[in-house]
């Protein structure tokens, strides 16, 4: 099980490397709102491999990686903290540097303490007394990331609902929501392994390995991320482009009816090749005032909400047995599909369910 994190750390740091590679070299990626990003991947990475050397050369009894490793680990909650701060559109200042003081307090203990060069001083720290006060500064040390943890979650929610409250629409979070379910996973991780070691005492290397492995998934989720979807690392651009609309709430909704309207009556859903600006021409409605109200009034982007009329005449036609000679693809492209992965893709999404399946067919 052990080889197993060990793996998974190593894949962490490739991860880390790869992201601060990709992110760097792209000006739009690391423009100011990703730049804690950066600190934060890259301490992850140093961290990372401070752990995973640790545990390569566990046989030495040299902490010095595990020491490099616990400094940098307790940079994290700050770095996330202000990244979070500064995507959400929070002026920071150079007062925010003072969140890094906790972190420098608790770094000079492991360096006093683990990475000194006196011998005699190393030493002094091994015992049980010493061992006492480590234990108090990792409990502080916890603590310390908890407190951020739940500040994170907390300026999260109330950026968003405050987004809601005024365009509307819920602006996608799912990315911020599983960054920091991933992180809350590592810290669960870390508890379980304090209270064994405290109150058990006992705590194998796997505990603490745990606690790594998380944080090795969260480089990974955010590799993912930026490859699946880059725009999420974007999140300035989409406010500024809701913000910067002049249609009200009122406006939306009763733009909403007239665009279902069209929908239902006039079926352009019905051209493979529609797109927004025939949309925009139909109802003399600018194409950002078309997709805003798209997203806002029916909670889709342009292509989802097309395909969900294309899916709804899809099955109408199958169920009223219309165009029973054609298979169920074929059926689909009377319906404005064209192309089959698109239209398994939007009937899965829209149902849960293959055609097939569905239909029993």
């Amino acid at each position: 099980m052990a080889k197993v994190f060990e793996w998974l750390i190593i894949f962490g740091i490739l991860q880390g490397v790869f992201l601060l590679l990709i992110i760097l070299s792209n000006h739009k990626l690391r423009h100011r709102k990703n730049r804690y990003l950066i600190w934060m991947i890259l301490f992850l990475t140093i961290g990372q491999t401070g752990r995973f050397s640790y545990v390569e050369f566990l046989n030495g009894g040299n902490p010095t990686w595990m020491g490099i490793a616990d400094i940098v680990i307790y940079t994290l909650p700050v770095t996330y903290f202000l990244y979070l701060k500064d995507q959400f559109n929070n002026k920071l200042k150079l007062i925010n540097l003072l969140h890094f003081i906790p972190a420098l307090v608790q770094g000079g203990f492991i360096v006093l303490g683990l990475l000194n060069p006196n011998e005699n001083i190393r030493a002094s720290f091994q015992t049980e007394d010493a061992q006492r006060l480590f234990r108090i500064f990792m409990a502080i040390g916890i603590l310390y990331h908890l407190v951020y943890y739940v500040s994170s979650i907390i300026l999260t929610k109330k950026f968003f609902g405050k987004i809601t409250n005024r365009l509307s629409f819920q602006v996608e979070n799912k990315y911020y929501v599983r960054f920091l379910t991933l992180l809350g996973l590592g810290y669960l991780f870390w508890i379980y392994y304090y209270i064994r070691g405290v109150f058990f005492n006992y705590a194998s290397i796997l505990d603490y390995g745990m606690f790594w492995g998380a944080l090795s998934l969260t480089i990974c989720f955010i590799a993912y991320s930026l490859l699946q979807n880059p725009n999420q690392f974007y999140l300035e651009e989409t406010l500024e482009k809701y913000s910067s609309s002049k249609l009200k709430k009122a406006d939306i909704s009763r733009l909403k009816k007239q665009l279902e309207l069209l929908m239902l009556e006039q079926r352009p859903y019905l051209n493979t090749k529609l797109t927004r600006k025939d949309i925009a021409k139909m109802t003399q409605i600018s194409e950002p005032d078309v997709s805003r109200i798209v997203n806002e009034g029916f909670g889709y982007n342009f292509f989802e909400w097309v395909n969900y009329y294309r899916v709804k005449d899809f099955m109408e036609r199958v169920e009223s047995k219309l165009n029973s000679n054609l298979t169920l693809y074929g059926v689909a492209q009377e319906s404005g599909f064209g192309s089959k992965s698109t239209f398994y893709k939007a009937f899965r999404d829209i149902t849960g369910k293959t055609p097939t399946e569905y239909f029993g067919k």
